[in-house]
This record gives structure tokens, sequence and C-alpha cells, in this order.
């Protein structure tokens, strides 16, 4: 055989690798497209008061999304505001949200520079904390006037805990009640817990690789923000972040999500790697024992018993100082960081029974 013929069949077999390929991501997208419509339809809202709608809006100058879902618009208004940041979870909406939508109207918001908001553009001298707290007492205003609303409820998970702890703090007239879940505290002293538990594990367990990454690391990673990213990484190894297999199946939410297109689920992985990056120096400066001692909302912490995300050491801290007209934690005890994503029918019990029945009554 000839060099010639040796080419030319290396080039049929090339082109047949590349063909079947193609096939392969082809019946990918198909069966996802499948799935988003099976999802859309199953999960569909038809009530006739109904509400279910994907929505452009103009947040302070700039443009953001918002997906709102419930049964009754006549319902009390929730808003989720999500984690990170730069980790929106609109594309997980229903995955905690069909039965709570039956009681709220409930509204995910994509931030700016987060998940779709993202690729409407932002400027990177508006990642700060206090922009992000206007951006969000707007959005309230926004849902006040559109469903005649006076006020709200409000779930900030994570770094959405810092701003809906900032908003309850000083926008109280706006909330019907704070729920803070995986509450951040102080995060100097989270990053130090998170950090020591980490190290723990991985001594415990004998991992080299994961005790080399970790040797150079400084918490609370200020100098290094980036430091924080690799922490996280093993921290999510050894389930401190995600419990059981909630992380993948969380991945597969997203990835089949109909919110979300393949370059909105692009531009929430960028978020996800570098707003919180950008933000850290600013964030770390927060404690809220000293800051936010007197809120004037009822309280209610949702607290993962395994989470060394946001320790829920720091969490019971805060609660000894807290000063609020109701305040309780509400343990999730099969949970770690992202309990409405492992245990989403707790979690809305919760928010129907212990957050939302108790404000309805005289």
């Amino acid at each position: 055989m000839t060099f010639h013929d040796l080419l030319k069949k290396a080039g049929i077999l090339l082109g047949a690798l590349l063909a079947f390929v193609v096939l392969v991501i082809v019946g990918l997208l198909a069966y996802r497209e499948y799935q988003q419509q099976s999802i859309a339809r199953t999960t569909a809202i038809t009530t006739p008061a109904g509400i279910e709608s994907l929505e452009h809006v103009d947040v302070n100058g700039s443009q953001q999304w918002i997906y709102i879902r419930g049964h009754d618009t006549s319902n009390p208004v929730l808003l989720h505001v999500h984690g990170g940041p730069g980790s929106p979870v609109m594309g997980a909406a229903r995955r905690f949200g069909l039965e709570a939508e039956k009681h709220f109207t409930i509204v995910h918001w994509d931030q700016r520079a987060s998940g779709k908001s993202r690729r409407e553009g932002f400027l990177e001298t508006d990642l700060e904390i206090q922009v992000f707290v206007d951006d969000g007492v707007a959005v309230i205003d926004l849902l006040r006037q559109r469903f005649s609303k006076d006020k709200v409820y409000l779930v900030g998970h994570s770094w959405g805990s810092m701003l809906g702890t900032l908003i309850a703090r000083d926008y109280p007239e706006l909330l019907h009640a704070y729920v803070g879940m995986g509450q951040l505290v102080d995060v100097t002293d989270n990053e130090k817990i998170s950090f020591a538990w980490v190290r723990e594990q991985a001594v415990a367990e004998g991992n080299q690789e994961a005790i080399s990454a970790l040797e150079p690391l400084v918490p609370p990673y200020d100098q290094d923000p980036e430091q924080m990213l690799i922490q996280r990484n093993w921290l999510y190894y050894y389930g401190g972040g995600f419990h059981g297999n909630t992380m993948q199946e969380f991945g597969q939410t997203i990835l089949t999500s109909p919110e979300y297109t393949l370059l909105d689920i692009l531009a929430m992985v960028e978020g996800m790697l570098s707003v919180a990056v950008q933000m850290w120096p600013e964030m770390v400066a927060i404690d809220f024992r000293k800051d936010a001692i007197n809120l004037k909302v009822p309280v209610y912490f949702f607290t993962g018993r395994h989470d060394y995300n946001t320790p829920f050491e720091l969490t019971e801290e805060y609660y000894e100082v807290l000063s609020a007209p109701h305040k309780e934690i509400i343990w999730f005890e099969n949970s770690s960081h992202m309990m409405n994503i492992s245990d989403p029918e707790f979690y809305q019990q919760m928010l129907i029974e212990k957050v939302l029945q108790p404000s309805e009554t005289p």
C-alpha cells in the first residue's frame, strides 16, 4: 500500500469520525430540545389567574431578566435572590417551586452580570454591593407596582442573603418577611471555618492532591480571590456545598431548562467563575454581627446541617445577637448549602407553613 493510499484511508476514517461526532451532537441537541418541550408542557401554568412569564426588564438602566411563575396573581409575591455573586438558579425554578407557586407568585431574577442578564452587557465598575442592593430594590418596586402589592417576601440565598439582609435592614417597609437561606454572616470567619473543614476532610481521607492544592491558600483570600475558587472545588468535592448527588441533578436541570439557551448557560458559567472573584475584596469586609443586628421584619434562617459553604455555626452566632419582630432557624438535616435543590419538598413546605401562614394570621 502506497503512502497516498494510507492518506486516502486516513481521510476516509477522519471523515467518518467527524460525521459520527456531528450525529452525536445533533442527537444530543435534539434530545435537549425534546426535554425542554416536555418540561415546559408538563409544568405549564394554566389556571385562569395564573402567570408564567419570562421577561426582559429595565433595572436602574441595566437590561436584566426575570422569570415569574404563580397560579394566582392575587397571591403574595416572593422574590428569590440568587447566590454567587454570579450563580443564578432561574433554570431550576421548577425543581423547587411547583408547590410553592400555588401559594406565592414567585419571581426569579438573574442579577446583572449573571446568567441571561450577563448577555445584555454590564459595566465592570457596577460590580459593587450597593449597586446590587439598589437593583434589588428596583426589582421589588417593579413587582409591587406590577402586582399592586405594598410588600413582598424575599428569599436570599448565600450571596443573595447578603443583599437580602441589607435590603431588610435599610428598606424594611418593602418586605413582609426575609428568609436567609445559607445565610452569609461574616465572610472572613466564613472562609476560615470553611477552609479548616475542607482541609480536615482531605487529611482524614489522606487525599494528597487536595492537601497540596489547599496548602498555599490563605483565607479569606482577599489578597488573591482566585484562591477561593480552588477551595470551593474541594469544598464541593467533600459535600460541603452540594449534598449527595445534588450537584449532578442541578447541572442536568440547568442543561434542560426551557428558560436557558446554550449561550445563556455559557454566560452563566462565565459569571460563576468571575463575578464573585471581582467582588470578593468588598464582600470580605461584611460582618452582620456588627452591621445588621436590628432588622424590623420577621427573619427566617433556612440552614443546612452539612453546610460549610456558609457554615451553620456563624448563622447560629448571628441568630443570637439579632433583634427582629420574629426570628427562627429552620434546620435542613439532610442538606448542605443548596437545600432548595436537595430537599425541595421541605423547602417549599417551610415557605408555606412557617413564612407565609404566620404572617397571614392577624
